[in-house]
């Protein structure tokens, strides 16, 4: 009988919005009826205007350039690209004792005087391999954000990448084999 209420109601809920005018009746068992065109016998509900919703125009942001220096007119070096490609974004990592594998996109390669630079949380990581893939060590629990940059011979920054905010869970030592709570998204 429910389900009849359910079905009932979701056809009204779809003639209304289609529908001008809904006339309501019972037939001679008892049954009510609803329909968009009158039957004899059938009175005339009163529908309450669609409920509708208009979202307010957003204007497009004119185009950044990738670093303010950029737009300064200084010589980028001319890369197209700086990308953290992993740890990927809102990414839960498990069990990682504490080593964060990081993969970054650069292109072009990297450039003779250039450095690549890397920030932990927003801190500057100290002696970081100038490839594109390494690992971080001591990256522990919780939620961390991570952004790479390239400099040129006199520490100004050319490009960055977004800073990407990812997290790492570690087992419980007290019951190894059921995960710790999630302080990550949704938990």
């Amino acid at each position: 009988m429910r389900w009849m209420w359910m079905a009932l109601l979701l056809t009204l809920a779809l003639q209304s919005a289609v529908a001008k005018e809904m006339w309501r009746w019972v037939d001679e068992r008892g049954v009510v009826h609803f329909s968009d065109r009158p039957q004899p016998g059938a009175e005339r509900v009163e529908l309450a205007p669609v409920q509708t919703f208009t979202a307010p125009r957003v204007e497009a942001a004119p185009a950044e350039p990738e670093t303010a220096r950029e737009s300064a007119g200084q010589d980028t070096g001319s890369y197209s690209q700086l990308a953290i490609v992993s740890p990927e974004e809102g990414e839960m990592l498990w069990n990682i004792r504490g080593e964060l594998n990081v993969r970054l996109r650069m292109e072009p390669a990297l450039r003779e005087g250039h450095r690549l630079q890397v920030y932990l949380d927003e801190q500057r990581v100290e002696n970081v391999p100038q490839s594109t893939q390494f690992t971080l060590d001591e990256v522990y629990r919780g939620e961390h954000r991570l952004r790479a940059s390239i400099e040129d011979e006199r520490g100004r920054e050319l490009v960055s990448s977004g800073t990407v905010v990812f997290y790492v869970q570690q087992a419980s030592l007290q019951n190894p084999n059921r995960p710790s709570p999630s302080r990550g998204p949704g938990g």
